[in-house]
């Protein structure tokens, strides 16, 4: 457990992602939930786990989406606007153009929209780079942003000084994170990617009976053209070869294979990403796995696996509430037709 460092008050950080479906315009049932945690006397920070806008990220102005997505950029704002803490979003795959050769030119918009809104640069890491990121939001706790989109993206990618990174390769990218790891190893560390470690859903190859017999509804839940038997090639292939956003995916797994090298010898470490729709704590080698893609919308999970502590397809967050003693407890919460506040599923003591 990180050493005990002094700190007037707790600390507490909501992880969210995948809101990019929410309501455009009327309050959303998720955010509003997640407002109703906020305490002006709590310090606390809001991370937005990536695909912040569905389906497609910001387009041109003259693209038929660009009105819709400007309106997802303009809902989230209007739901923290009044936040007293720290704000801060990552970019999933949809974010850049979902995963289009051309995705590097919406990134940048979105990354600029979100500044001119929020009035400060808020989305990380900036300029589309690969990271890492380190932001102190808290004595006792530090924040590492990774780009995870940045090592699937196919076409141009941004990397070097010349387009604001900085680190000038890939292995550059994983000495950085090593030595940000490494400095802050006496406090409570948050690795925050869209793209998650470890998965019991969708793109970590988990699937139920009726994605072999109707495979279709893996991309649109009422395409129900049944394919039995063959059905199952498109769930199998995503399994052992993967789509370039699964864990079999090539690129996927070398970054995935990297980061959790580097995770095993940090006891501790919190990872927390999106990607999945749903909700679900994982630990391995003494560390915790975080999924919490279930800001909009909500796809299959397995409720027991051999690492899986928490698994739950319900739209909400969890929050991680940081004491001064070197404590952490995670919390999911999910919304509540009853409370204001939703409804807390889950809650367990971060060693």
């Amino acid at each position: 457990m990180p050493a005990k460092i002094t700190e007037e008050k707790p600390y507490e950080v909501f992880l969210i992602g995948d809101t990019g479906n929410l309501q455009r315009h009327k309050a959303d049932p998720v955010l509003e939930t997640l407002k109703c945690h906020f305490d002006k006397n709590q310090h606390s920070a809001v991370v937005f786990l990536g695909d912040n806008i569905y389906p497609r990220g910001l387009p041109p102005k003259n693209n038929i989406l660009y009105k819709d997505a400007e309106d997802a950029l303009i809902a989230h704002y209007e739901a923290l606007k009044d936040y007293h803490g720290k704000v801060l979003f990552i970019s999933g795959n949809h974010d850049w153009n979902k995963g289009r050769k051309n995705g590097y030119e919406y990134i940048l918009r979105q990354e600029k929209y979100l500044e001119k809104l929020f009035g400060q640069t808020v989305m990380y890491p900036s300029q589309g780079c690969p990271g890492p990121t380190e932001i102190n939001i808290n004595p006792n706790v530090t924040l590492i942003l990774i780009n995870t989109q940045w090592w699937l993206q196919p076409g141009f990618r941004p990397i070097g000084q010349e387009y604001g990174c900085r680190v000038s390769s890939e292995e550059e990218f994983f000495e950085h994170l090593e030595k940000i790891i490494e400095k802050n190893k006496d406090k409570r560390i948050i690795i925050a990617g869209h793209a998650p470690v470890y998965s019991y859903a969708i793109h970590g190859g988990q699937y139920k009976l009726s994605h072999h017999l109707f495979p279709f509804t893996l991309y649109h839940k009422k395409a129900y053209v049944p394919l039995p038997f063959i059905g199952s090639l498109l769930p199998m292939y995503r399994k052992y070869f993967g789509a370039r956003e699964d864990i079999a995916h090539p690129r996927y797994r070398h970054l995935r294979k990297r980061l959790i090298d580097m995770f095993k010898t940090k006891k501790g470490l919190i990872y927390a990403a999106g990607h999945e729709h749903n909700l679900q704590h994982i630990t391995k080698n003494d560390n915790h796995f975080i999924v919490s893609g279930a800001g909009s919308k909500l796809k299959y999970v397995l409720q027991e696996g051999k690492n899986l502590k928490f698994g739950m397809k319900a739209k909400g967050f969890f929050k991680i509430k940081f004491g001064n003693d070197g404590s952490a407890v995670l919390s999911a919460w999910v919304v509540d037709p009853v409370s204001k506040k939703g409804k807390m599923v889950y809650e367990h003591n971060l060693s």
